[in-house]
């Protein structure tokens, strides 16, 4: 094997992106609004922030399901 050929199988992937982390910010914002505010803002936040932490964390598990499978 040459050594680009060696370089090229040892990094890691790229990850996707995706709209998790400004869902999640979008999520704290609300809740946090939601406290001086109303408090049915703080819960559609803490439902923002459920859903985006689902998401990410299913990008997660796929990303590193496809890097062990080999796909």
């Amino acid at each position: 094997m040459s050594e680009s050929e060696v370089a090229q199988s040892h990094e890691s992937p790229t990850p996707q992106p995706t709209y998790a982390p400004a869902a999640m910010a979008l999520g704290i914002m609300m809740l946090l609004w939601g406290i001086t505010t109303m408090w049915i803002m703080s819960v559609a936040g803490l439902g923002v922030m459920a859903w985006s932490l689902w998401m990410w964390i299913n990008d997660i598990r796929l990303d590193w399901k496809k890097e062990n499978t080999g796909e």
